[in-house]
């Protein structure tokens, strides 16, 4: 009898095995985090018999060491956290600065990562007749497009879109779309997690391997380190998926492992249509199973030319995470949309995908995306985020739209996934309560919709939070929609979801307990690095 390799215990390892392994990996990323922690005290412990000196020698180092962070080009709330630290704590907080704030990355990520923006970013076709149509027709949008011309993303015509208010009629056409595949498939997702959405989905990638369609997988370690089991993609490959991990957390938990994850949802079929949104793959996000009251979410479908900006972004992703288990594939056209430019299929408005990605701090798309429509919004600019927790240039935009006269409304959960998380959010009601936004609460329950809509005329739908992580640190992406037939829908559905929300007013704000408010003071300084 032969020995069971570990892809045949991966296999045949029930749920509850299964669970048990995935909190094993949790329990060893949290002991390997407390063991350096540990280090660092007891390295501090050691230094008391030069205590005096060793307190000047890291005075020193931490005043020139925060003298560095000041000049430069972070986000000044993030410097802002890090400084209090490191004087606060002059031995520990220069040392928990050097392990996981400077946002650094190892050299070969940082070379990889060049080189496939080099090889990748040219293949970003600009039109420009398309370019000067959408001008000509909505010339308060240039500021916008323009914008994310510079950056490198091309806007589209002859493009579909059809927007989905909730998780389960997202997956319900993705699957429908999946199986019509002929060509490939191609899945980017934060979370994977068994169960009913998950399990469907597999035995439909299974039947299209085993009729020729090339399927690839990419998920990212840590948003699944509770809910796959380590190595997983060694199973998925024995199907024939073509799945790799990305970011594999290392013993040793540093800034990039820890922060720089893949928060991109795309699936892209045979290059035509492509879905992107909040949804994850995971039953709660469909309302299968209740974490969190009702899961509100909500997704795009894009079919057409638009398409191929998000096969580059997954495809960038994929040449990073599969360098070691797969060959490199340079030939990205054979993946392109066959609905040709100037066709003559006519659809309705401009779609123009982006992407954002913690190596391009200062420059971050997202974040700019998202000031560039609250600063030209002339009439309403309404979002839904589930958490909130904006540095000083989001606060200033939208106190300053809201005091210009206009209609500011902004969505948060009702029932958050994480208390202390939405505590910070809710830190920042009281500075946009006073100039006139206005902030509602979801009462059913938890609201993951990353959603902006503006003036009847534009909408931003994708995987982007209104927080630091989803601006600095995380990889991320979004489709910003002008003058298509899903603009309306997108206020539709804010509007109606604004029905089951309750209004939070700046008086019941200031009527926070004393203890909470202490709480949330501490919190709001060091948000930036929740």
């Amino acid at each position: 009898m032969h020995k069971k390799t570990e892809l045949d215990k991966l296999h045949t390892m029930d749920l509850p095995k299964r669970k048990k392994a995935s909190l094993v990996r949790i329990i060893a990323a949290l002991t390997v985090f407390l063991v350096q922690i540990v280090f660092l005290i007891y390295a501090l412990y050691s230094l008391n018999v030069f205590a005096l000196s060793a307190y000047i020698v890291f005075q020193g180092i931490s005043a020139v060491t925060a003298m560095r962070i000041v000049s430069n080009q972070s986000n000044p709330s993030y410097k802002i956290a890090w400084i209090v630290l490191i004087l606060s704590i002059p031995f520990l907080g220069l040392l928990f600065y050097i392990m996981w704030g400077r946002g650094r990355n190892p050299n070969n990520t940082k070379r990889r990562i060049a080189q496939l923006s080099t090889m990748t970013v040219p293949l970003y076709k600009r039109f420009k007749d398309v370019e000067e149509s959408i001008l000509k027709e909505y010339p308060s949008q240039s500021r916008v497009t323009k914008f994310l011309l510079e950056s490198g993303f091309p806007v589209y015509n002859n493009t579909e879109t059809v927007y989905f208010s909730e998780g389960d009629k997202f997956y319900e056409a993705m699957l429908e779309e999946v199986k019509k595949a002929e060509k490939f498939i191609f899945l980017e997702f934060f979370i994977i997690s068994k169960g009913h959405m998950w399990d469907t989905l597999l035995e439909v990638l299974k039947e299209k391997v085993s009729k020729g369609v090339e399927v690839r997988l990419v998920y990212d370690d840590f948003g699944c380190i509770s809910t796959l089991p380590k190595k997983y993609y060694l199973e998925l490959r024995k199907h024939g998926i073509k799945a790799v991990v990305f970011n594999p957390i290392k013993p040793l938990i540093n800034n990039f492992y820890m922060n720089y994850r893949n928060h991109q949802k795309i699936c892209v079929i045979d290059g035509n249509t492509a879905f992107t949104g909040g949804i994850n793959i995971a039953d709660e996000y469909i309302n299968r199973v209740e974490a969190y009251g009702h899961w509100k979410d909500s997704g795009i479908m894009l079919k057409g030319e638009g398409v191929w900006s998000l096969t580059v972004m997954f495809l960038q992703i994929w040449s990073y995470a599969a360098a070691k288990s797969y060959p490199a594939d340079c030939d990205y056209t054979k993946f392109k949309p066959t609905y040709i430019h100037n066709s003559g299929i006519i659809h309705k408005g401009y779609v123009q995908p982006f992407s954002d990605g913690p190596l391009n701090n200062p420059n971050n798309p997202a974040e700019f995306s998202y000031m560039q429509m609250i600063n030209t919004a002339r009439r309403y600019i309404y979002i839904t985020t589930p958490y909130l927790i904006l540095d000083n240039e989001m606060v200033t935009s939208l106190r300053l739209a809201a005091q210009s006269g206009i209609d500011v409304r902004i969505i948060t959960p009702g029932i958050p996934d994480k208390k202390y998380v939405f505590a910070v959010t809710r830190t920042f009601y009281g500075v946009l309560l006073e100039t006139g936004v206005k902030i509602y609460e979801y009462v059913p329950g938890f609201i993951h919709s990353k959603n902006v809509v503006c003036d009847d005329e534009t909408a931003i739908v994708g995987t982007i939070n209104m927080d630091f992580r989803s601006f600095y640190l995380h990889f991320e992406n979004g489709v910003w929609l002008c003058g298509t037939d899903s603009v309306f829908d997108i206020k539709k559905d804010f509007l109606e979801t604004l029905d089951m929300c309750r209004e939070i007013t700046y008086e019941e704000w200031k009527k926070r307990p004393l203890y909470y408010r202490f709480i949330q003071s501490i919190l709001h300084v060091f948000a930036p690095m929740l």
